[in-house]
């Protein structure tokens, strides 16, 4: 190898060097940071996790069972979605207006929002789907994989993301994930709320913390139960006021953040590439005058 065509390497690789030694890993961020609550939340002001979950005498708590609702909460809160709750079905006594998980669960059970689980000894303690509010829609997309996002499902999911859609995804980290039952699916629910590499970032609304009224703000595989695999999940867009034709018409959604390379603010990655489009240059004009 001559001794130009060495220093014509040297160079790519000195602009290689400039990406700070990332690999160009895709970073796709929502528009603004999806709000994020704690079903364990007891231990405070306006605490929700020990309010009854359900209608119909049904024994469970926000604390205990809410994940569903409170994951809802989250991006029923991103989409600027409030609720009023008048004083007889308010947790606190009062009427409350607003968005958390209390606030969700108690305008549910004024509105018939619960039903009977298969599982339930008593009881209305099953979300209704069809009764949340109707500022939203969800679309349904299983992920058949055990190890992780199958191919299919990621597409939806990094579309969605990059239009602004929150999902919501059921999801389990163990063969049967709850003690005493052959669950295997769907045992947990979290908000996917963006994608750093391969790695999908997710608020959890389990914080051991009681006294926190925030979930936690992690990732798939370092969830707060385990490693989570998704089951099913919802892509979950805001609908405007009806048009002049009586249409109700599905929000587009703000656009997601810039996609960035994994490491690198801002312009970084156009810069790294026009770095690495000089280098090319360079290794081409010292390899032609050889």
């Amino acid at each position: 190898m001559s001794a130009r065509l060495r220093a014509g390497i040297l160079l790519l690789v000195l602009a290689i060097g400039t990406t700070g030694g990332t690999t160009l890993a895709q970073t796709i961020l929502l528009p603004r940071p999806v709000p994020s609550f704690n079903q364990n939340y007891v231990d405070g002001p306006d605490a929700w996790g020990d309010c009854p979950l359900g209608t119909s005498g049904c024994p469970d708590r926000i604390s205990t069972t809410g994940c569903l609702v409170s994951a809802f909460s989250c991006v029923l809160a991103y989409y600027e979605i409030e609720l009023d709750v008048s004083a007889g079905f308010s947790c606190t006594g009062s009427a409350r207006s607003g968005m958390d998980p209390g606030i969700l669960n108690d305008w549910l059970r004024e509105h018939g929002g619960f039903g009977r689980c298969a599982q339930d000894p008593y009881g209305s303690c099953c979300l209704i789907w069809d009764e949340l509010p109707d500022r939203i829609e969800l679309t349904e997309y299983s992920n058949r994989s055990e190890t992780g996002v199958n191919p299919v499902a990621s597409v939806v999911i990094d579309h969605a993301l990059r239009e602004g859609r929150p999902i919501i995804a059921g999801v389990h980290w163990d063969p049967f994930c709850r003690a005493g039952s052959d669950q295997a699916e769907d045992c947990h629910w979290v908000v996917v709320t963006g994608k750093v590499g391969e790695t999908y970032t997710i608020v959890d609304p389990i914080n051991p913390d009681s006294a926190d009224r925030l979930g936690v703000r992690t990732t798939l595989d370092a969830g707060t139960r385990g490693h989570y695999i998704i089951d099913r999940f919802y892509v979950v867009s805001a609908l405007l006021a009806e048009d002049e034709t009586g249409e109700i018409h599905v929000l587009p959604g703000d656009s997601a953040g810039t996609d960035e390379t994994e490491g690198l603010p801002g312009a970084g990655l156009a810069l790294a590439l026009l770095g690495l489009a000089a280098a090319a240059v360079a290794i081409i004009f010292v390899v032609s005058r050889r």
